[in-house]
């Protein structure tokens, strides 16, 4: 009976435990990334969503009427209607014949993270106090700067 047993090769009990543990990192590390996989797409989505309404608001301020720009849109907040975002249009007046409008977007994503330095999604900067970068303005990932020239 002793011959058999001894024919017999068959993992240990600590060779077992090692490979359950280089397996459990392995998908603890294929869960993470996973995860931050599924985190950033909602970001591009998020992104394509935001710049798709900055792009409309920028076109509704080319066919507006150039002499109105200035009052109807200079830093007022708008917001999005797919996602809970505040925009803010700052135009710069220096120029009489050429304005450059900004345009930034601020949202919340799903896990409630603000995107973007408008940390309270107001469309106001509150005196600098959310300016992270030092800048002197709010700053986005999602921003769009057009120039738009007086038509005679």
């Amino acid at each position: 009976m002793k011959k058999i047993f001894k024919n017999y090769k068959s993992f240990t009990l600590v060779e077992l435990l090692l490979a359950v543990i280089i397996l459990g990192f392995t998908l603890t590390g294929l869960l993470k990334v996973f995860i931050q996989c599924s985190v950033l797409s909602e970001l591009a989505r998020n992104k394509t969503v935001v710049m798709s309404e900055i792009q409309g608001k920028m076109e509704e301020i080319r066919n507006s009427d150039y002499s109105l720009i200035v009052t109807d849109y200079d830093e007022v907040p708008f917001y999005s209607s797919q996602l809970n975002a505040t925009c803010v249009s700052l135009v710069d007046d220096t120029n009489a014949e050429l304005l450059e409008i900004k345009i930034v977007a601020s949202w919340k994503n799903k896990y409630g993270r603000v995107i973007g330095e408008d940390q309270n999604l107001d469309g106001d900067d509150e005196s600098g106090a959310e300016d992270v970068d030092g800048d002197g303005e709010v700053s986005s990932i999602a921003t769009l700067i057009s120039k738009i020239a007086q038509r005679w």
